[in-house]
């Protein structure tokens, strides 16, 4: 047991080992495969690796980790993963259209991860706090998930694409990598983070001017009810071609 600061609510309580990225996420990526699934970044030289760490470390309370779990998380995941009642997936020729979706979700969801991960003292993100990320977007991020109301949206943009490959010894995995996440700035003026997960790639740009504005498949907006998620080729990401390439050549341990 472990007396503190519970990150979210702020007040003092009896934490909980915490997931930045949910823990169903980690089981799926582990579970019936004999080599690793997780992509670390900085301390296994971009490979992919075979691990037990979960990335969990104390940072909420029982109740708050709850209330993520029960508003955001088990949500997402089933609204994403074609699980959840009353959302219909829809398979088009080079997108696939969800229906009846609470994109507001979708996005303090992601939100979320992120927002843990920027107060996480895990190693695995550490590269985050030598960003220097101010405190106060910190905490606006806090707010936001903690009041269940969404960030100034003018200020960034979310984007969910699916995995897919045409690599034959890849097609049937479920391509459930985790990776951690990176960040770089955009050719359009956007600082781009993505994080890997569950088979979708999470996208949330900072927009470098307020009324800059992202548009096309995949782009989250909370007014509407249909999301269109483009299918995207895994090895066409620079995050996870590398890894992916070394594990074609070296073969499955």
């Amino acid at each position: 047991m472990k007396i503190g600061i519970c990150k979210l609510c702020k007040n003092q309580k009896e934490l909980r080992i915490s997931h930045v990225v949910p823990r169903s996420v980690f089981k799926r990526a582990l579970k019936g495969f004999n080599f690793g699934l997780i992509l670390d970044h900085k301390y296994n030289n971009n490979k992919v690796v075979n691990t037990q760490d979960q990335w969990a470390t104390y940072l909420l309370c029982a109740e708050c980790e709850h209330q993520l779990n029960i508003r955001y998380e088990k949500y997402s995941l089933g609204a994403l993963r074609g699980e959840m009642r009353g959302v219909k997936h829809q398979e088009k020729s080079d997108y696939l259209q969800i229906v009846n979706i609470d994109q507001k979700r979708l996005i303090l969801y992601v939100i979320s991860i992120l927002w843990r991960a920027l107060e996480s003292d895990h190693r695995v993100f550490k590269e985050l706090n030598d960003l220097e990320i101010s405190e106060q977007i910190k905490e606006h991020l806090r707010l936001s998930i903690y009041n269940n109301i969404l960030p100034r949206t003018q200020f960034f943009s979310v984007r969910i694409s699916k995995l897919a490959t045409t690599i034959d010894e890849f097609k049937d995995l479920s391509l459930s990598f985790i990776t951690n996440f990176s960040f770089k700035a955009d050719t359009r003026g956007f600082v781009r983070s993505l994080i890997i997960m569950d088979g979708h790639s999470f996208e949330i740009f900072f927009h470098t001017t307020p009324n800059s504005r992202l548009t096309g498949l995949g782009i989250l907006k909370t007014n509407k009810k249909i999301l269109k998620i483009p299918r995207i080729e895994a090895f066409s990401i620079p995050e996870l071609n590398q890894s992916l390439m070394r594990m074609l050549g070296t073969g499955k341990k």
